[in-house]
């Protein structure tokens, strides 16, 4: 059996405990912003100081030290502009490279500005939007924690900022959400595919119409309809930046029976408590069709596991929004713990799967995970 590095290990058992002082409080608080920010601090020094660690580590740190200091600016700005350019990564990420790279700071620091960034800005989101924002956590830490913030840094950007543009499609402010969106392409391309979100997110649905929706999303998931656009999506480059970890894309394959069963679980709970959940949380109705076009994009790009999984990544990312508030939405407190207990076994059983194939791959397992703090 093996296990994640103690330094991750233990901030998992610890978001399993309070999971559960979450669900069981009597008087329906929310969890304090003090145990909710060290859990983030926590996090953002685990990953922000790893050292040769994670996806793509060793040409992330070759591009900071090489490739982007002898970048000119002038070549990023065209790219910002959408004029014709040779550089190949995206300008926001490349600007952000150039600017703490001229400062003087090491690769390290670098990581721990991307790790600040793109945790501290999901839990924002995570608080102000669901009850349980410490379950919301644990069911982002596995595996999103670790392939993207603390691997695919430049997708974990763009993702960061299209959860930020909730704010703007809750307020409906369709400049400022555009201004995330631009934001977020400019650290990764498929980010733009989070663009439809603002209108389809006030889309009226319910029960019935979500079931639809996904059973005719599942009857085309063997006709590959998405070849017709594969033109445009395989310009999106969701691959990364480096062959060093093939092996990802391939446990991704593997896996996609145990996604399935994921996606029909997020099926039925947003069948089964819609009515529920849109009468008691706020905004509800929006962030549930976020992730059922997750879900369906899900379905439709099954049989490509790269497409299924990361290129859906930011809609399928409100699952730790949905779950939580779902579950707090709960009439009857037996099925309130049941569901909850249901996700947790689910999380330490994801738990073993991930350590035992990305784990290794990633470099995050006991004999191989290092931290500059305490690392030579």
């Amino acid at each position: 059996m093996i296990f994640l590095h103690p330094v991750f290990t233990i901030v998992f058992a610890f978001l399993i405990f309070y999971s559960f002082v979450e669900i069981n409080r009597e008087d329906g608080s929310k969890t304090p912003k003090l145990i909710f920010w060290a859990i983030g601090a926590y996090m953002i020094v685990a990953v922000g100081y790893r050292n040769y660690v994670g996806a793509d580590y060793p040409v992330y740190l070759s591009m900071y030290n090489q490739y982007f200091p002898i970048i000119d600016f002038g070549v990023l700005f065209d790219k910002m502009l959408f004029r014709e350019s040779k550089v190949d990564v995206e300008w926001m990420y490349g600007l952000m490279n150039k600017v703490i790279f001229f400062t003087g700071f090491p690769f390290k620091e670098f990581t721990l500005i991307t790790a600040i960034i793109t945790i501290s800005g999901k839990f924002a989101v995570y608080y102000k939007n669901t009850q349980y924002p410490v379950f919301a956590i644990l069911l982002f830490f596995i595996p999103g924690y670790f392939i993207a913030d603390s691997g695919h840094m430049r997708q974990a950007l763009g993702m960061t900022m299209c959860f930020l543009s909730f704010r703007f499609i809750k307020e409906r402010k369709i400049w400022w959400y555009l201004l995330c969106i631009y934001i977020a392409y400019g650290f990764h391309k498929s980010s733009i595919v989070f663009l439809p979100a603002y209108w389809l997110a006030v889309i009226p649905m319910n029960s019935r119409r979500i079931f639809y929706a996904i059973v005719i999303c599942v009857i085309l998931s063997p006709f590959q309809i998405y070849n017709a656009f594969s033109g445009f999506l395989d310009t999106l480059n969701v691959q990364d930046v480096s062959n060093g970890y093939n092996g990802y894309i391939s446990y991704e394959s593997s896996g996609s029976s145990f996604m399935d069963g994921l996606m029909l679980v997020f099926s039925f709970l947003l069948v089964t408590y819609d009515k529920a959940t849109c009468q008691k949380i706020y905004y509800y109705e929006y962030m549930r069709n976020i992730l059922l076009i997750g879900v369906c994009l899900y379905f439709i790009m099954r049989s490509n596991p790269v497409f299924s999984t990361r290129l859906v990544g930011a809609y399928l990312g409100f699952a730790s929004l949905v779950v939580p508030n779902i579950i707090a939405a709960m009439d009857d407190r037996n099925t309130k713990k049941m569901t909850h207990f249901f996700f947790v076994v689910f999380m330490v059983f994801y738990y073993f799967v991930f350590a035992r194939y990305q784990g290794e791959a990633g470099r995050f397992t006991p004999d191989k995970y290092q931290n500059f703090l305490w690392s030579d």
